[in-house]
């Protein structure tokens, strides 16, 4: 009995190292990868529940850049095309404004000079159906209109309509709408004002076009508005910047990782070097439109108002993924003509020490802000998009228009927006039919004054907005801007 034993003990031992091999040249496969592809194979394939490993390497990676600092981020490759045609300043489409009403696309505003206008579309259109496809119902989302109407450039969208209790049909030719980032370029009397949404690849050509309607208007002196920028492309914000500084003048230098610095100066010969500039700043005027202030600033090119910027001093780049997602990485800090970096304090960052008990100085010696944003030169408060009836809905507010100028189209058929404008078009009767729809349990008499014109202006933007289009939303509250008044009162002072 015992060599059976034996023979069985060596079997036994000799299965039971074939099993250890086995597992050891596993692991011994995976050796040449690194620890986290390994950590993240044993979840796969050893973890008793199922997990969702793409996602889990996603929150890992967003963990990692949000420890690094406040700006590197992962942009999901869905919005990585939104994000994309926002910065190019044009995406293919059919060139219309919409809203969702009662489970129905609307078309609001008809974009002059595109697609849906050369092909008849009309305000107030109701779109029961796209390429055949009822879109009509609960489940109608913005991003669904979105998906169904943008395509290739030269492809048609077919659209079934209702328009005056009658059903009529349109095939509507994509083609490429522009989305403007300077808007609102007019004229205050001497004074020639303009705002600046975001640094994408078309501002600097825009801007340049809405200087020259300017400057053919006799313009004397210059309002940019960079209230809510966030930022944008870099090399814009540079190129718009040399257009007002002096040949050689320093715009902005950019410190890399390994010790590289480049210095980028203005070039000649862009006209704009002597006229008076006054820029209007907030908290959320950050990145590329603090580049742009603090070279001006430093220069002592233009007068700062509002209230501090945003102090975002550092420079990422877009960095692709295999999956299509794209990693917007912190690669550089960039500092203003004088020296100091406007990045808020965070964790992680040499920047603080660096700049602490540095002191800099403008051109004429003027003392400037060394760290955390673009201190204005005046400080001005009263912000219109920071009013108490912000707090009301802007969904309310904005389903009130619509339903307001569905109700009058044709009573406001043939209005022009300039005499919109000048016209006390909202009434008493007006604020109290909204106050009734929001479900307020106000009525006008409970308002005190400067909530009840607040409120007036709200309105007349909204119906502007459902009439006319977003810019036309913009340019009513523009007219009633307490702080772009105040701009306009200084800058005027500087000029007699």
């Amino acid at each position: 009995m015992k060599p059976q034993r034996i023979i069985l003990w060596i079997t036994a031992f000799f299965v039971a190292g074939i099993s250890i091999g086995l597992n050891f040249r596993s692991s011994m496969d995976m050796t040449g990868r690194s620890s986290m592809d390994q950590f993240f194979q044993y979840l796969k394939d050893e973890y008793v529940d199922t997990l969702d490993i793409a996602e889990l390497q996603q929150n890992a990676m967003d963990h990692i850049l949000n420890s690094l600092d406040p700006h590197s981020v992962i942009i999901p490759r869905d919005q990585g095309q939104e994000v994309a045609e926002r910065m190019q300043g044009s995406f293919s489409g059919v060139g219309v404004e919409f809203t969702i009403y009662k489970d129905t696309l609307v078309f609001v505003h008809i974009i002059e000079g595109g697609p849906a206008e050369s092909f008849g579309l009309k305000a107030g259109d109701r779109i029961y159906a796209i390429d055949g496809d009822t879109i009509v119902g609960p489940d109608l989302t913005n991003d669904v209109v979105i998906s169904k109407i943008k395509g290739p450039i030269s492809t048609y969208v077919d659209f079934s309509i209702m328009r005056d209790g009658k059903s009529i049909s349109a095939s509507v030719e994509r083609d490429l709408v522009p989305l403007n980032s300077v808007s609102n370029t007019r004229m205050f009397g001497p004074i020639g004002y303009t705002k600046i949404d975001r640094f994408a690849e078309s501002t600097t050509e825009e801007l340049k076009s809405a200087l020259r309607r300017l400057s053919q208007q006799n313009m004397r002196s210059l309002i940019l508005d960079l209230r809510d920028n966030p930022g944008g492309y870099l090399h814009e914000a540079i190129d718009i910047a040399d257009l007002f500084l002096d040949e050689g003048k320093i715009i902005v230098s950019t410190k890399y990782k390994d010790g590289r610095t480049e210095v980028i100066r203005a070039k000649a010969g862009d006209g704009y070097e002597d006229i008076a500039v006054h820029i209007i700043l907030n908290g959320l005027s950050a990145s590329a439109s603090e580049v742009f202030s603090g070279a001006l600033q430093d220069h002592d090119r233009a007068t700062i108002y509002g209230t501090t910027s945003f102090g975002k001093g550092l420079v990422q780049e877009d960095k692709a993924l295999p999956n299509g997602d794209i990693v917007r990485l912190t690669v550089a800090y960039y500092y203003t003509p004088s020296g100091r970096s406007i990045q808020k304090p965070y964790v992680g960052t040499d920047l603080t020490n660096e700049m602490e008990g540095l002191v800099f100085q403008s051109d004429s010696g003027k003392v400037l802000r060394s760290i955390g944003g673009i201190e204005p030169d005046v400080e001005l408060l009263n912000d219109t998009s920071r009013t108490y009836y912000w707090d009301f809905s802007f969904g309310t507010m904005d389903d009130f228009a619509f339903q307001w100028v569905d109700n009058h189209r044709i009573e406001i058929a043939g209005l022009e927006f300039n005499s919109y404008l000048a016209m006390d078009f909202i009434d008493d009767k007006t604020v109290d039919e909204f106050l009734e729809y929001g479900g307020y349990g106000l009525v006008v008499e409970d308002l005190p004054k400067d909530q009840y014109s607040n409120l007036k202006v709200m309105l007349k933007a909204m119906i502007a907005k459902n009439i006319w289009g977003f810019d036309a939303y913009n340019s009513t509250l523009l007219k009633e801007d307490p702080l772009l008044k105040e701009v306009l009162r200084m800058a005027l002072g500087t000029l007699e």
